[in-house]
Formats: structure tokens, C-alpha cells, sequence
């Protein structure tokens, strides 16, 4: 099926301003967990928990919120709300959603892998905060409400943690976090990695191109007047005149031209 057409079906999926909808549910969890702090439990994402009849996890997972203080919960949900909202700014509404969606649906069959994990929303919005830096690298964010930093900076020291943490953890645990992040992968990573390929190639088709329309200057010397070279006429001698009318650097002619040149400066 054409991707346009396959587009236009799903476009009636579309959840607009969708994380504006998520921000809003994860205060209500948050509030909810102050009175019953078990709640959490009930909520993350745990494949061996999903098996035994706790579907809700597959969803409610991705509305418990990291903070657990409100002055912070403030500063999570703003980045949130910012890191999302810009994304769906950028690629649109659909696509957006795509990316949530798929993200979700990764995350859960990373959780088949380590089925015992209790998983919580931070991977699924680092990779909200990673796709927001990929868009717009340079825009500065209050690190601790105080020092100003780039969007790129926080996103490279949040990637190394992500790396360290996959040196360390047994395998199928990093199999888990690279899924956790495949959304990512698919979305920006690869579009990027064939961008600089198909740079690349336009590059090396360009000096190619550039090279085969340029003269090819096989010889060494060549006649002014009439053009003959030391490669096409290999039995003619050439002179350099470096009269006033050629110049210092001095002007190629075949022996029969320099002749005629010289009787026509002379005058004769």
C-alpha cells in the first residue's frame, strides 16, 4: 500500500495536543499517589503482572510522573508539555502521535524481555526529550532554574547515562533499553544517518561530475594560436615568449607561430 494512502487512513487516529491530555493525567496520578503512595506499584509497567490479568499497566505506566515533590513535578511536566509540543510542532499532529504510540508499543515488548522489571514513563519521555533536542539543538534551558544550558548538552550527558546503563545491565535488559528508544531510532537516528549518506553521495557525484566537465590537462605544453600540444603533435618544438605583449609568465607557441609572432611585434 502507498505510505500517503496508508497516511490518510490512519490520519483519524490523530490525538491533537495529545500531550498536553498526559500532562494533565500525570498530575492527577501524582496527587492521587500523595494520599496512596502504593499506588505507583499498581501502575508501572510489569509483563508478569500484565499475564495475570493487569491490562491497565500496558497504559498506565506512561502516566507516572518521575517527581515526587511538587516543585519539581512543575519543572517535569513544563519540559514534558515543551519537549512534546514542540515535536508535534515539527513533524505534525499525526505523525506525533505515531511517534507516542510506537513508543508505547516498544516499551511494552520490552517488557516481555525482563518480565519481572517494574518500568516506569522516564524512558518514554527521555525519548520525548532526545527527539526535542534533535529538532532544536540550541535552545537554552534553566538547568536547576539557574544556569542556562543547550538543549544538546543535557541531551548528550542524559545519552551517556543511557550507554553506561547498558554496560552494565545483562543482556536482555539491554535489549529492553534499546527498544525503550527504538521510537527515536526509527523517527530521527536513521532519517539523519541517511541524510549525511545521501549528502555524501550527492557530494561525490558532484566532484564527479565537476571533474569529467573539466578539461583533462594531459600535456605540456600547448600552442596559443593553433592549439596543437606536445601530446597531439608530438614532433613540433614549443617556445615561451615573454615579450611585453605575453608577459612575464611567458605565452606557449609552436615553433611556426612564434615565428609569426615575433615578425608581427617586430613590425615586419
Amino acid at each position: 500500500m502507498d505510505k500517503n494512502k496508508l497516511q490518510n487512513k490512519l490520519e483519524k487516529f490523530t490525538l491533537y495536543n495529545l500531550i498536553f491530555y498526559i500532562a494533565g493525567l500525570m498530575l492527577v496520578v501524582f496527587f492521587l499517589s500523595q494520599s496512596n503512595p502504593s499506588l505507583i506499584s499498581y501502575l508501572t509497567l510489569r509483563w508478569s503482572q500484565i499475564m495475570k490479568g493487569e491490562i491497565w499497566r500496558i497504559f498506565t505506566f506512561l502516566l507516572i510522573p518521575i517527581s515526587r515533590s511538587p516543585f519539581f513535578l512543575i519543572f517535569e511536566l513544563l519540559i514534558i508539555v515543551t519537549c512534546g509540543k514542540g515535536i508535534e510542532e515539527a513533524i505534525g499532529s499525526f505523525k506525533f502521535t505515531l511517534y507516542y504510540v510506537l513508543g508505547a508499543m516498544f516499551m511494552c515488548i520490552a517488557s516481555m524481555l525482563v518480565p519481572d522489571m517494574r518500568i516506569d514513563s522516564y524512558p518514554m519521555y527521555l525519548s520525548l526529550f532526545f527527539g526535542y533536542a534533535s529538532l532544536y539543538p540550541d535552545e537554552e534551558m534553566l538547568f536547576m532554574f539557574i544556569i542556562p544550558i543547550k538543549i544538546k548538552y543535557l541531551a548528550i550527558i542524559s545519552a551517556l547515562g543511557v550507554i553506561y546503563t547498558l554496560f552494565i545491565l545483562p543482556i536482555n535488559a539491554k535489549i529492553a533499553i534499546i527498544l525503550s528508544f527504538a521510537n527515536y531510532l526509527l523517527f530521527f537516528v536513521i532519517p539523519a544517518l541517511r541524510g549525511i549518506k545521501q549528502s555524501r553521495q550527492q557530494k561525490l557525484r558532484k566532484a564527479s561530475f565537476e571533474k569529467a566537465a573539466s578539461p583533462q590537462k594531459d600535456y605540456r605544453h600547448k600552442c596559443s594560436v593553433c592549439g596543437k600540444t606536445d601530446v597531439s603533435n608530438p614532433e613540433l618544438t614549443f617556445r615561451y615568449c615573454v615579450c611585453k605583449e605575453c608577459g612575464e609568465n611567458g605565452v606557449a607557441f609552436c615553433q611556426e607561430h612564434l615565428e609569426e609572432h615575433k615578425k608581427r611585434i617586430n613590425g615586419q
